[in-house]
């Protein structure tokens, strides 16, 4: 089974297909269709997480049925490095995802059910919302601590601050619900533990692929980067073993 290089960027991708040059493909659907036509039989495409610009091709391979993987960037930048590699660029970083996945054969990458996927994007906005909401706060309180106030600053601060409290409500009061309905069984467990509330409980569910698409709690521990890691090499140095930090770093933080 070949593995397919796919570099991402906002408006292209270029593609090892295994013979040949790289080509490039634009970031549409038109392209999308003549990416998969010309995919080579059994192939299995290797991309990179990079965010939102690698959504809509992998819905498009999902749909398709065509069998992708999706890597850690930090690993392939250390792959990159161990190959000492001189120069980069888009065409040599679609070969670099081809010789990862040929050597490492990383796990296929499954898709995930459209209310999940629905809910991380709300959460991604309630973040967004609530960092909005924290700055406008300090922003009110430095602006109180002046011995002369401007009032208009001070009504719209007072303003923005209750509409987004309403905005802010309103989400959370639809993911709870949301969860409730789709992964009610999960989110009660949760809820039962000690010291897990509202919050935590739904940003469990919704972390990575999902809850349940880890493969044990080892791995959902490594993904919040809670895991330790040890310094040791011969008698002489023994570190103090520290935590991770490799992961979500929201995650960590509720936790």
């Amino acid at each position: 089974m070949p593995y397919i290089g796919i570099d991402l960027s906002k408006t292209h991708l270029d593609v090892d297909l295994g013979t040949g040059p790289v080509r490039r493909f634009a970031q549409s659907s038109a392209d999308y269709a003549a990416l998969l036509a010309a995919l080579p039989a059994q192939a299995i495409c290797v991309l990179e997480a990079t965010g939102p610009y690698g959504l809509r091709l992998l819905a498009a391979l999902h749909q398709a049925q065509q069998p992708v993987c999706v890597v850690n960037p930090l690993q392939v930048r250390r792959f990159s490095q161990s190959q000492l590699r001189r120069s980069k660029t888009d065409r040599t970083d679609a070969r670099l995802l081809t010789q990862f996945g040929t050597l490492f054969t990383p796990p296929l990458h499954q898709a995930s059910p459209l209310w999940l996927s629905q809910l991380q994007q709300r959460q991604a906005l309630l973040d967004l919302l609530t960092r909005q909401r924290t700055a406008l706060r300090n922003q009110r309180h430095a602006l109180l601590e002046s011995p002369y106030p401007d009032p208009v600053s001070e009504q719209i601060l007072d303003e923005d601050i209750r509409r987004l409290d309403e905005r802010i409500g309103q989400l959370e009061q639809g993911l709870e619900a949301t969860a409730k309905r789709e992964a009610g069984a999960d989110y009660g467990h949760l809820l039962s533990i000690p010291g897990i509330g509202r919050r935590i409980a739904t940003a469990l569910l919704l972390a990575g692929p999902g809850l349940r698409a880890f493969a044990g709690w080892r791995q959902a521990v490594a993904y919040a980067g809670l895991c330790p890691r040890h310094f040791e090499s011969g008698s002489s140095v023994h570190g103090r073993p520290r935590l991770s930090k490799l992961g979500d770093g929201r995650l960590r933080r509720l936790l």
